[in-house]
Parts: structure tokens; sequence; C-alpha cells
């Protein structure tokens, strides 16, 4: 069954302070803003198979780790571009108002898919099972202590695709369509 995406709330919260807007129309698919007195936001190292993310900070700072090296992006730096495959990860200051954007290439459902789904099931602190059915359909891989690719993605596989849906999970947005 597909979702208008016109129907679903234009903002969702993410963590205490983090807030998540779909942007409509724009060439960014969503704008993160991070409150000052914001639970801390990390988002735990993981890849793509299938897209480019590009980051854009507007307010404030956020590190970024590509590869495995840290980078701290301001306003001035412009579009952080993380090429499929590239395993990466992001945190904000402690402190600090954050505001970034983020679109992928291509531009498609998927992200705004992916990121309804995963903050629907309960984040990162979701049951396991829930969490790869989202990484699997959302073309995202998360990475293990020993990075080794095909490995990550068997897990993610597996796991998402046939062992999650025989123990009864299923996507609560599993497709979403615009008007």
């Amino acid at each position: 069954m597909s979702v208008n995406v016109e129907d679903l709330p234009e903002s969702i919260s993410v963590l205490r302070g983090v807030t998540m807007t779909f942007l409509r129309n724009e060439p960014y698919i969503s704008r993160v803003e991070i409150a000052a007195d914001a639970d801390q936001f990390f988002v735990p190292k993981h890849w793509h198979e299938t897209h480019d993310e590009i980051m854009r900070v507007v307010k404030g700072k956020l590190d970024i780790m590509l590869g495995s090296t840290w980078k701290t992006y301001t306003p001035e730096d412009g579009e952080v571009v993380i090429k499929k495959g590239v395993v990466h990860s992001l945190r904000a200051a402690r402190g600090e108002e954050t505001v970034f954007h983020e679109r992928t290439s291509p531009m498609d459902g998927e992200k705004e898919m992916f990121f309804r789904n995963i903050f629907s099931v309960g984040g990162m602190d979701a049951k396991v099972l829930a969490v790869m059915q989202v990484f699997y359909h959302g073309d995202t891989v998360p990475v293990f202590p020993i990075h080794i690719p095909w490995m990550e993605k068997l897990f993610t596989t597996i796991f998402g695709y046939y062992i999650a849906p025989f123990f009864g999970h299923r996507l609560p947005y599993a497709h979403l369509k615009t008007a």
C-alpha cells in the first residue's frame, strides 16, 4: 500500500530537541534542526550502496566522519559530498544550535521513506530486526568493527529482507508517493 507524502506530517521529532523537516520542491530532502540543549545527536557508522549523500551545514557545526577521518563542517564549507560506498558517521557539538540540510543522488523517495521508517520503529534503539529491515529497504548498511562490506551487506540482507518479515516485522511506510 502506498502512502501519499502530502498526508504525512512535514516534521518529525528525532530526539529531544532534534527535529527533521521534509522539504518539498527544494533541492534538499530534509532539514535537521538541533537545539543547543538537545540530546546528543549521533549517527553511527554506515554506508550506502546506491546513493551519494550531500550535506550542507546551514548553522552551527557538524562533525562528519568520512572513512576514518573526522572533520568539523560549518556553513562556510558548502556542500559535503559522501560518495556511495564510503563509510561515514555524523555528530553534532553539544551545546550549540546546529541546522543542516541533506539530499541524495539520485534524488528519489527512498531517503524520506528511510527516515520515516527508522523513527517510526524507534530509531537506532529499536529491535535489531526492525532496524535491519529499514536499513535493507533504505539503502543503508551498518559498519562492523572489522569493516568487510560484502559481509555487512549480507548481514543486512539476511536479517532485513528474510528474517525480519518471517518474524512479522513490516515497514510502517513501504511506499511513499507524491501527489
